[in-house]
């Protein structure tokens, strides 16, 4: 535990909970995690995403835009402008302006020229005409160059209101040229000329640029405060996670020079005890790196990829990780370093793989216990192994969104390869993975598969996110907040806490739906029908059968004898174990070999993991792979590295129950009904020797022995209940009183 926050804090612990201590403390113990650092119970990890509290993206939360800094810009006009005043467009007084000094003539060329002295990124541009909205242009086409030779043109409208907002999309430029395109007897007026973007990185320094550091820290925190509280980490709780990931941008830690900010740990420290409390773990993921880590918004820097060409940025990256490293060093609460969220090297002689070797042997030589994660973005096949790179006591992390938002069948068939692609990653590669981020969107029921397709492996997830302002596609447990959001560029401090303070969650709704199907699987493990006979039935209604142990395992029985019946049994930490009516277990065989069911124990090639595929369906993975019944027409393999048609079964469960209401009493077996305590008398039709087996109504066997002609059997063991027996090809009714 950081020792200062016994001085810096002073919490009650909650009703029920138990602050975490070190021997909840975590560690990666081959493909899962466990607590007492890697050595105590298996831990699997469920949560959600605090988005946009200390990383903000425009479309959850009200982050606004920020204005450019224009100190160094430079404003030109075209010959046929008369006026000569540019400069007061930039000057921050709308009471000056530029006009041209002449009527607004399509032919006459009207342009101005804004060189921003370098490349600077942004997705709006706003031209204010000062007091007289008859002067903004009647029709406007704006260009951006990077050399002020080549130039593209980005948008084009006409100006009725005084204040024109042109929205564009990101973009980054030097050069920006407004031509006036229409005809007007009135004269073109520009009294301010602004860009402006909405990603973290500009929003923060506009903010600097306007307030000062400390004090736009102190304004963010306002904000912050009211985004996440003390009530939402209860309804986390109550929804039965334990595990929040917290996106934090760069700068929230650090300042633009590489310092670590003062107050830099302050909302991390708070939620960091407020989950300690409730027993709920903390992820730290940096979201966004000094310079770009993918030129995605999502990741505070919109169009900006620098961080794999620039060593200022990434030696930036690495003192930011040494300073966490250093302050949460030996915290129970933080089950794991997210060193950096979707990265995506925009240099090919610099991986992803090679920036998270240089924060990992950083973090390492701080802290040598806290799990690592890096993500596999996009996909597995773009990041080294563990054993590739030496990484020890790894957590490996993918997202997954399919964007073809309404179609049932393209995003069922993607949970099929997600899963099969994380779960296989996990036994293969010998370590957990983390589903980081997921929307399935209004399919309610792919929610629930996929997460309890997770829990199959133990898994861990945590959904995108907690809450957010859009109020469609679930992108959040609480949605649809549409109050105004502040101006941070030009409104006041109490105006822009007032119109924040509308954005605690209580003005959002609960998004029930969501959070019933969450709730549903925080705490469930998926069944994998342990302690019952289960048969497996490939798609062409084929069944897997033993073969007795006496051959290579087939898929090709039409119908089910007990040699397609296996008994499942728990093999440990997820994993479970067939045994075949011979009891004998099946073996993987590593996916070396064909499978056979032959072996005496359970050992590494004797486990699988039973993955739900909802609907009835399922597939294996042992260590080899998955479980193929190759089409039938060879012994089936355990060596496939994802999950498609040869690789799902339907499993049914014996019904003993059912099965014996069902028959008649047997005139082979007597007396029947049989006393508890008496001996039970057997005659065969013929001297041929059988396997009598009994199974119970759970479909237990609990009897089993081979028989000839005419004997008894000592049942006293039997309890009251009903009883199948089977021999031979008899399938008879017994009931014991």
């Amino acid at each position: 535990m950081r020792t200062f926050l016994v001085g810096l804090f002073c919490f009650t612990t909650l009703a029920g909970y138990a602050q975490f201590d070190s021997s909840d403390f975590l560690k990666a113990a081959g493909p899962v995690i466990k607590n007492q650092s890697g050595e105590g119970e298996l831990v699997a990890l469920r949560g959600t995403n605090l988005g946009s509290w200390l990383s903000m993206e425009y479309w959850i939360g009200p982050l606004g835009y920020g204005a450019i800094n224009r100190d160094n810009w430079i404003v030109s006009g075209s010959a046929s402008v008369s006026g000569t005043n540019l400069s007061y467009m930039l000057d921050g007084d709308e009471s000056t302006k530029w006009n041209s000094g002449t009527a607004q003539v399509a032919t006459d060329g009207q342009t101005i020229t804004i060189d921003c002295k370098k490349k600077v990124v942004f997705d709006k541009i706003t031209m204010n005409a000062g007091d007289v909205a008859d002067e903004t242009p009647s029709f406007y086409r704006i260009s951006i160059s990077n050399d002020g030779i080549s130039w593209t043109e980005v948008a084009n409208g006409t100006g009725t209101t005084k204040v024109i907002d042109v929205y564009i999309g990101a973009v980054e430029a030097q050069f920006i040229k407004v031509a006036q395109k229409g005809n007007s007897d009135n004269s073109w007026s520009i009294a301010e000329f602004y860009l402006l973007m909405n990603d973290d990185y500009s929003v923060r320094n506009a903010n600097y640029d306007r307030f000062g550091v400390d004090k736009t820290d102190e304004l963010w925190d306002y904000y912050q405060d009211l985004w996440i509280t003390t009530t939402d980490m209860d309804s986390i709780k109550a929804m039965g996670m334990n595990m929040v990931r917290v996106p934090f941008y760069w700068m929230e830690v650090m300042n633009n020079d590489g310092t670590i900010k003062a107050n830099g740990f302050k909302q991390l420290d708070w939620v960091v005890e407020q989950c300690s409390q409730r027993e709920i773990y903390v992820m730290l993921d940096l979201h966004g790196a000094p310079g770009g880590l993918d030129g995605y918004i999502t990741s505070g820097q919109a169009t900006t990829n620098e961080l794999w060409n620039d060593p200022e940025s990434q030696q930036m990256t690495v003192d930011l990780w040494k300073a966490v490293a250093t302050h949460f060093k030996g915290e129970p609460a933080v089950c794991a370093y997210d060193l950096m969220n979707e990265p995506v090297s925009s240099n090919s002689s610099f991986t992803t793989s090679d920036m998270y070797d240089l924060i990992y042997k950083a973090v390492r030589a701080i802290d040598p216990d806290h799990i690592i994660s890096v993500q596999a973005f996009y996909n597995f096949d773009m990041i080294d192994s563990p054993s590739q790179r030496g990484w020890e006591n790894m957590l490996y992390q993918a997202h997954y969104y399919n964007t073809d938002f309404y179609n049932w069948d393209s995003q069922n068939g993607f949970i099929n390869w997600a899963l099969g692609d994380m779960a296989w990653h996990q036994l293969q590669w010998d370590t957990p993975v983390l589903a980081g981020e997921y929307n399935f969107w209004g399919f309610l029921d792919l929610w629930s598969k996929w997460m309890n397709g997770l829990n199959c492996f133990n898994g861990a997830w945590s959904n995108w996110t907690y809450k957010n302002m859009t109020s469609n596609l679930n992108w959040g447990l609480y949605l649809g907040n549409s109050n105004p959001i502040p101006d941070l560029s030009f409104e006041s401090e109490e105006t822009i806490k007032a119109k924040w303070d509308k954005f605690e969650t209580k003005y959002f709704y609960r998004n029930a739906g969501l959070i019933d199907t969450i709730r549903g699987n925080t705490e469930r493990i998926a069944y994998r029908g342990i302690g019952s006979y289960i048969s497996f039935e490939a798609y062409n209604n084929t069944f897997i059968s033993s073969e007795g142990g006496n051959a290579a395992m087939t898929c090709n029985r039409s119908l089910r004898t007990d040699s397609e019946y296996f008994l499942i049994e728990d093999a440990g930490e997820g994993f479970i174990a067939l045994k075949g009516n011979n009891g004998k277990y099946v073996s993987s065989n590593n996916g070396t070999s064909s499978m056979t069911c032959d072996k005496d124990v359970i050992g590494e090639t004797e486990k699988f993991y039973w993955i739900d595929l909802a609907g009835g369906k399922m597939a294996l993975l042992g260590k080899g792979g998955f479980v193929s019944m190759e089409g039938g027409s060879i012994p089936i393999n355990a060596n496939r590295t994802g999950i498609d048609g040869w690789e799902v079964y339907y499993w049914d469960k014996k019904d003993i129950s059912t099965s014996v209401n069902d028959l008649e009493n047997s005139s082979l077996i007597y007396p029947n009904p049989l006393c508890q305590g008496q001996r039970l008398n057997y005659t065969l039709e013929n001297s041929q020797e059988r396997l009598l087996s009994i199974y119970n109504a759970n479909g237990i066997n609990v009897f089993k022995r081979e028989i000839q002609g005419a004997g008894t059997l000592d049942l006293s063991f039997l309890t009251a209940g009903i009883y199948l027996v089977e021999f031979g090809r008899k399938t008879e009714k017994l009931v014991v009183l």
